[in-house]
């Protein structure tokens, strides 16, 4: 294990080196081809800010893997058949393709999932596939494809940490701490692989953070939050094939609880809001982008946001410390309510900030749940 946290360490520490040296360049080039998000919309900032940042992490993380690759040739190669070589890296370029056209001159919303679902295909074919009869309560004899359940969450959990990039600082960061997570699971199972690619997403996200810490002067872009969470889907899954199959599921679910729960929660809330209108509509409703989100939800409180952030950060925290207890226990009853547990924080915390603005409480009002929740 020693040996895997040294290899570990030295990615997260190039990954973090490159990114850093790598973003002033990138952010030049971002402004030059005017890959820029301006206030408006879902956006909450003050000004324009470039949004290509993504393309520094992602070339940090495979600058830091290709070197831990190589030292670790043989480990690494005994790890990963020939069809993974192969399938993962496509997949990974298919859809940072995907986000980079979004970011620089726009792709649809149907193209972008159609994408995704191709390279979620790829990485099924490759083998990295969770059996929907390893679900607590459902057993051996519940005989769906694997694949369904695979493919919903690789592009779930894309999708939801790209919806996370909402305030400086938030994607980034909550990105960090589940790669963090990930990359400590690993660790204890040996599964080396996934520790490195954890650690240099680690690295990477916080060489990012240095400059898009509010105020942030560069945002990761769908480049970046689209690869960091479809990297996140797929280890989660690869870090849970070698385990025990109530570990295998508790652990991705408990670990991405936060963003996966607050995009479910944020779809039946649109579902919900289109009530008296068709079916189709209501079903269209859900993957409309708008400001319903965990933290706009909480910025409705009057909460400051660096404090949202901070706060999210120790959400995701304690989530992750919650995955890893549950992996070590291995008690699928206990995982069922650190779950049930989760999803009753994130709805607790959404509906404050409904209720807060639905009744379009005061100002005095939210002074006193702001320190009530995050103190003066």
């Amino acid at each position: 294990m020693i040996h895997s946290l040294l290899y570990t360490i030295a990615g997260l520490v190039i990954a973090l080196l490159v990114t850093s040296a790598l973003l002033p360049l990138i952010r030049k080039l971002a402004l030059a081809v005017r890959a820029v998000d301006y206030p408006g919309g879902r956006r909450v900032q003050a000004e324009g800010i470039p949004r290509l940042g993504g393309v520094a992490v992602v070339v940090g993380m495979l600058a830091a893997q290709a070197v831990v690759a190589t030292l670790l040739w043989h480990n690494w190669a005994a790890n990963l058949e020939p069809m993974e070589r192969v399938a993962i890296p496509l997949a990974l370029f298919i859809v940072f393709v995907c986000g980079l056209v979004e970011d620089t001159v726009g792709i649809s919303p149907l193209l972008r999932i159609l994408l995704q679902t191709v390279a979620a295909a790829l990485v099924i074919r490759a083998g990295w596939c969770v059996s929907l009869s390893s679900l607590p309560f459902l057993g051996p004899g519940f005989e769906t494809p694997c694949w369904i359940l695979t493919l919903l969450w690789i592009v779930g959990v894309t999708n939801a940490v790209n919806l996370l990039d909402g305030l400086d600082g938030l994607a980034g960061g909550v990105t960090a701490i589940i790669a963090a997570g990930l990359a400590i699971f690993a660790l204890g199972t040996g599964n080396i692989v996934t520790a490195v690619a954890m650690g240099t997403m680690v690295g990477a996200c916080l060489g990012f953070l240095r400059k898009n810490w509010a105020p942030a002067q560069i945002y990761l872009g769908d480049a970046g939050s689209l690869t960091l969470g479809f990297l996140l889907a797929i280890v989660s899954i690869h870090a849970s094939l070698k385990i025990s199959t109530v570990a295998a599921i508790l652990f991705p679910l408990l670990a991405l609880g936060l963003p996966v729960f607050d995009t479910l929660l944020v779809m039946a809330f649109r579902f919900r809001k289109k009530i008296r209108t068709p079916l189709v509509r209501r079903v269209a409703a859900v993957f409309h982008a708008d400001r319903s989100h965990l933290h706009h939800l909480m910025l409705r409180l009057g909460l400051d946001r660096k404090r949202i952030v901070v706060g999210i950060y120790a959400l995701t925290i304690a989530f992750c410390a919650l995955a890893l207890a549950a992996a070590v226990v291995r008690n699928t009853l206990l995982g069922v309510v650190f779950i049930l547990f989760e999803l009753a924080v994130v709805f607790a915390i959404r509906h404050l900030g409904n209720h807060a603005e639905l009744l379009h409480l005061p100002i005095a009002g939210r002074k006193k749940l702001k320190a009530l929740f995050f103190g003066q």
